[in-house]
């Protein structure tokens, strides 16, 4: 017959005593990482909500009509836009993409914002908003290695022109009212951030436009999305939405194009996504 000695009871109760102490060790942690999480959560909806605080609201103008989708892939993302009017003839859009996700791109989107309103106030024309723009990233974060494609342009009201200026980013495009003609506006110039001067030859051109032409701006979250066989939807594809897409008002124009594009991908988004749809009057 088995006995039990002291020891084993003694070595029993330290064992359920250590059981004891790790289960509430444990529930302890869960405990602050619940708390660091939901903190975490609540800094995190405070930067989306600055950040879209910042991105610009439909305008309907005498001259001019604006629509704007922002769709980012987290809580906070890396795109931004914003359309200003320094004065009654002007009309400037700009569009960004910083590479990668979270706080740091959209802390440098929030920065950018800030800057280029100063810049389109100053009335820089685009290729100088692109300039000034890139010295300040160069200086200031090339060590941190934040790259992004941007994009100005400046709609003359008056005299309906464009004038528009790139730095790496996806091409824009110009859809003539006739239905006829689409024009890609590709950017002129290399990402900003990446060499202490970005422009090249012609870093800047104008178009002229007609009543009724539409521009079309986004980011390339949108040509980057890819079908079931991995092949991305591409610019070319795009612009075959986009000419589409003119069936519709301005107001409507820019969820047709996003419902055409969800369809054609496979899958949730991989990336922020942004879309500017400009009609001239």
């Amino acid at each position: 017959m088995n006995t039990i000695s002291q020891a084993d009871v003694d070595k029993a109760l330290s064992d359920s005593q250590l059981i004891r102490q790790l289960r509430e060790e444990v529930a302890a942690a869960k405990q602050s990482l619940a708390t660091h999480r939901r903190e975490v959560d609540l800094q995190l909806g405070i930067a989306a909500q600055i950040h879209r605080s910042l991105l610009p609201k439909p305008i309907r103008h005498p001259r001019i009509d604006v629509d704007i989708r922002y769709l980012p892939m987290d809580a906070v993302g890396g795109d931004y836009c914003q359309v200003r009017f320094p004065d009654q003839s002007n009309c400037y859009i700009t569009i960004c993409d910083v590479e990668g996700h979270g706080v740091g791109p959209s802390l440098l989107a929030a920065w950018v914002s800030s800057e280029v309103r100063r810049f389109i106030m100053d009335r820089l024309s685009p290729v100088e908003i692109v300039r000034s723009l890139n010295r300040f990233i160069f200086d200031y974060f090339q060590e941190a290695h934040l790259l992004l494609s941007f994009m100005a342009a400046r709609i003359d009201l008056e005299n309906r022109t464009l004038t528009f200026s790139g730095g790496g980013h996806p091409a824009a495009f110009l859809l003539r009212s006739d239905g006829g003609a689409v024009h890609a506006l590709r950017s002129q110039n290399m990402l900003i951030g990446v060499e202490e001067d970005c422009l090249y030859g012609e870093p800047e051109h104008t178009h002229s436009l007609a009543s009724g032409d539409r521009l079309l701006f986004y980011t390339d979250g949108i040509t980057d999305a890819s079908d079931r066989h991995g092949r991305q939807l591409g610019q070319g594809r795009l612009s075959e939405i986009a000419v589409a897409a003119l069936s519709v008002d301005a107001f409507s124009m820019a969820d047709r194009i996003l419902d055409d594009v969800a369809t054609y991908r496979h899958g949730p988004p991989t990336d922020d996504v942004t879309l500017i749809v400009v009609e001239t009057k």
